[in-house]
């Protein structure tokens, strides 16, 4: 892989040159089209859209870059191809390459990389006349012995692993971390013969091969570039006889006619070679069962297989490491692995965060910033797809990407490895690949977690989705203790609803306090419902009703006598059907009764059924025929003084007979009705029974109704109870002097109290 390396940062350094606008746009569009043709569309929008400043990029930049380049090239459709057109505007563009940097940028390279198969370079010669270049092939020279070198001075990068995300003073390629198979790949390189390392794409095989490799204190070693003729380095083995490492980064890429075979490899064994190489275990295992040349050279390495996930063990020396990326990586890698997490997780990163994704797939960008977010709030496992999609609506729609689409595209493997959303171990289950999030939490520069995606959680966990709640609101409580120290009352509220206890109660109180209208309204209700205490209500009922709430407007009214009919009026015109009826009972009086009564009826089209006793003996006083319908509507649900209203309005308006009275009376007075005692009393009085209503007039008086004293005591005059009789007059003298006859009439006459009901009532 050295040879792609190279071509790479030759072609990144071609790209990156800083140039006058016009040259660089030039260059700009070629390699963007470059990109594109070799699976990379992403890098060529961005190319094409986003500006580069006329000072030229940063060092980091360049690094991207490179980057990019190196992995284009690397997962290209055809990898020959894509080196070839790389080539072509390496050559086409390098002669321009240093218009317009800087004056004297310093000594030049003394090795420049190739820039083609066949090139001759005249830059340091200096000629007075025609000159002719002549050049001379060697296809198949045994290789010189400087490019066999000690396997101590042979750095990870040249065995082609992938360098990290860059961090300021730390190197590109973190520490190794010990691999379960260490051991075992030690062994087998003790022996000379073919090894392979089996892996799926950066699981870490080169890095492996590498610290394996390092055992081998005595060796050098040589790495051939893919399709390089290996048959004249036995020649050198001979000529020179140790204990050598030929390093075959991708096996199959050196497979083949004039490269290594059975008889080849048996001939480097021989002259003490070591072969090392990697493959995949798909490929691995289809080419031994096969009987192709290259297929028996497979069948018989030894080898090794690394899988991609990190074992606990394995994790746990990664954890333990010094190196400051290593927990960010053993807490984030998860089932892709810690090599992927560094080889590619930034890129991935880069990749989701850049302008030309946004412009590409937004609703996607924000589908994965709903999984990263997820991730940012607790949510550390998968999570159903239908969860996510309700997180994702909480950063408002996107136009033009339905959710299938940006599900598909963020879930699709970028650069053969993985996408950007992973799947989880349950079905239909998906989270955001990990190094997106250690990324976003290192970088610091995302947008805070928006209150209605914290809201959204903790409210699926409530309804019983696979959450962790308690992990979840700890999150909530951490990020949003700076708004709620600053008494946010809308954070405040929030978080009060979805809080237990005495922390949820005082979260409500605060809000209430700073001002928040729903909170006010449930603090009042607290006070009045649970603790009785009205006054305590009354500041916070006033905040909720100025807002709106027609039940806090409600209590104002019954408790606050000085707005009483204010705070009704604004409750029943908001619809409350109490406020109504209270409102047209406090309205009835000499000139008001047409407003009462169209209070009434509003109440009774709101639903509120209590207002009908009050609707119908309002409609009683007019001598309204509609009274007895409402009368007894009221009656049929069990409202007691709407029965004894209704008994009265039978008794006056319809001339009803005792015994039609009477169980009228009585349902109202066993309903706990005053005056309905006093009426049941007459009714029984009338039907000569005496003893029965002497004790519903003093059920009547011991109830407060009006006039049971007067009652009783006529009824024990007409018995000859004289004395008790006299001084039952005289309680209904000192209770009501202004109604009460001077002298309790003489018997046997009997006064009616036919007037003296409709003033009950």
């Amino acid at each position: 892989m050295r040879l792609e390396s190279e071509l790479a940062s030759v072609g990144a350094e071609v790209l990156v040159a800083r140039r006058d606008p016009v040259e660089w746009a030039r260059v700009r569009k070629a390699f963007a089209a470059w990109f594109k043709g070799n699976g990379a569309p992403g890098y060529e929008t961005e190319l094409r859209v986003d500006p580069w400043p006329a000072a030229g990029l940063t060092e980091l930049e360049q690094k991207v870059w490179f980057t990019r380049v190196r992995m284009t090239l690397d997962h290209a459709p055809s990898r020959d191809v894509a080196a070839d057109q790389l080539r072509r505007l390496i050559t086409e563009f390098a002669l321009t390459q240093d218009a317009g940097r800087d004056p004297d940028p310093g000594p030049q390279s003394e090795q420049a990389p190739p820039l083609s198969a066949d090139h001759v370079d005249f830059r340091r010669g200096t000629f007075h006349d025609r000159v002719v270049g002549v050049q001379h092939n060697h296809y198949g020279a045994v290789p010189a012995p400087a490019q066999w070198r000690p396997v101590g001075q042979v750095g990870p990068r040249e065995f082609g692993v992938h360098p990290t995300g860059p961090v300021p003073g730390l190197p590109d390629v973190p520490p190794y971390v010990p691999r379960d198979c260490d051991e075992d790949l030690r062994a087998k390189l003790a022996r000379t013969s073919l090894v392979l390392i089996l892996g799926e794409p950066y699981a870490g095989k080169s890095y492996t091969a590498w610290h394996g490799v390092r055992a081998l204190e005595d060796h050098r070693l040589y790495a051939p570039d893919p399709g390089e003729d290996l048959r004249p380095l036995v020649a050198t083995l001979r000529s020179e006889p140790g204990r050598y490492v030929v390093w075959l980064d991708e096996l199959t890429d050196h497979l083949g006619p004039g490269r290594l075979d059975l008889r080849l490899l048996g001939r480097l064994n021989e002259q003490g070679a070591v072969v090392l190489g990697t493959m995949r275990p798909a490929e691995y295992y289809r080419r031994r069962a096969g009987s192709a040349p290259g297929d028996r050279v497979v069948a018989a390495a030894r080898t090794v297989e690394l899988a991609r996930e990190w074992s606990e063990d394995e994790l746990a020396r990664l954890s333990a490491h010094d190196d400051p990326r290593a927990y960010p990586a053993y807490m984030w890698s998860g089932r892709e692995g810690a090599a992927s997490y560094f080889a590619v997780g930034h890129l991935l990163f880069d990749e989701w965060r850049r302008v030309g994704t946004q412009l590409e797939h937004p609703g996607g960008q924000l589908l994965v910033r709903a999984a990263v977010d997820l991730a940012r709030c607790g949510v550390t496992g998968a999570v159903p797809a239908e969860l996510l999609r309700s997180v994702q609506e909480q950063y408002g729609a996107q136009e033009g990407e339905s959710f299938e689409d940006a599900l598909a595209w963020a879930t699709a493997p970028m650069f053969g490895v993985s996408g950007l959303i992973v799947a989880g171990e349950g079905e239909g289950t998906w989270r955001a690949y990990g190094a997106l999030v250690a990324e976003a939490l290192r970088s610091g520069d995302l947008e805070p977690v928006p209150d209605t995606v914290w809201w959204t959680l903790l409210d699926a966990a409530e309804n019983g989705a696979p959450l962790d709640r308690g992990v979840i609101l700890g999150a909530a409580r951490a990020a949003l203790r700076p708004r709620v120290e600053a008494g946010d009352a809308e954070v405040l509220f929030s978080l009060a609803l979805r809080t237990e206890g005495e922390e949820g109660t005082s979260l409500l109180h605060r809000a209430a306090d700073a001002g928040h209208a729903q909170a006010a309204g449930e603090v009042a209700r607290h006070f009045l419902l649970i603790d009785g205490d009205e006054q305590a209500a009354l500041p916070y009922l006033e905040v909720a009703a100025e807002s709106g709430d027609s039940w806090a407007a409600l209590q104002l009214g019954r408790i606050h006598r000085d707005h009483a009919e204010r705070w009704l009026r604004t409750a029943a015109e908001a619809g409350e059907g109490a406020a109504a009826h209270e409102l047209g009972d406090m309205l009835v009086g000499p000139g008001r009764e047409d407003e009462a009564l169209r209070w009434y009826r509003k109440a009774a089209a709101a639903g509120h059924r209590e207002v009908a006793g009050s609707l119908g003996t309002l409609l009683y006083y007019w001598h309204d025929e509609e009274a007895e319908d409402w009368l007894r509507y009221a009656a049929a649900w069990g409202d007691a003084r709407a029965v004894n209203s209704l008994g009265v309005y039978l008794d006056t308006e319809k001339d009803a007979d005792e015994t039609e009275k009477e169980p009228i009376f009585r349902q109202a007075a066993e309903g706990g009705d005053p005056s309905a005692a006093v009426s049941l009393g007459q009714a029984l009085e009338n039907l000569g029974r005496d003893e029965e209503a002497l004790s519903w007039y003093l059920k009547g008086h011991e109830r407060g109704a009006a006039y049971a004293e007067l009652h009783m005591a006529e009824l024990l005059r007409k018995q000859g109870k004289d004395t008790e009789a006299e001084e039952w007059f005289r309680k209904a003298a000192a209770l009501d002097p202004e109604g009460v006859p001077a002298s309790l009439p003489e018997p046997p006459g009997h006064t009616s109290t036919s007037d003296l009901d409709i003033v009950q009532e």
